[in-house]
């Protein structure tokens, strides 16, 4: 009975052998990251803007910094987006490259037992 560390490594090993291209997975990386980022940065500056605005006297200084929060806001949903986005990616493409895997061991038991039928 195999392991599941025994089925990981000739996973593993059969995914090496097959040679695909990887494509630019440190890029993907990289833009996750920084859609982390721009997530929490852009929520943090909007909670400081606005926190800021309650100090404020003038209807102008308090209109503009609200208009900045609500930017940050947008700005923190494009981050989530982003991040989302590269997240899944990552989950889709091992989840592909394990189906594809799975769908050669099948049709390579599929080709064995017809022969082994002959």
């Amino acid at each position: 009975m195999t392991t599941t560390s025994d089925r990981m490594d000739q996973f593993k090993s059969d995914v090496s052998d097959m040679k695909l291209k990887t494509g630019t997975a440190s890029r993907d990386t990289v833009l996750q990251v920084s859609g982390a980022l721009l997530m929490v940065g852009a929520v943090a500056v909007a909670l400081i803007t606005y926190s800021a605005s309650l100090n404020q006297s003038d209807t102008r200084d308090v209109l503009s910094s609200g208009i900045l929060a609500v930017a940050m806001l947008g700005v923190a949903v494009l981050g989530a987006a982003i991040f989302l986005r590269y997240s899944m990616a990552k989950f889709l493409r091992l989840w592909l490259l394990r189906q594809l895997y799975e769908g050669q061991a099948n049709a390579g038991r599929v080709v064995d037992a017809i022969t082994r039928g002959d």
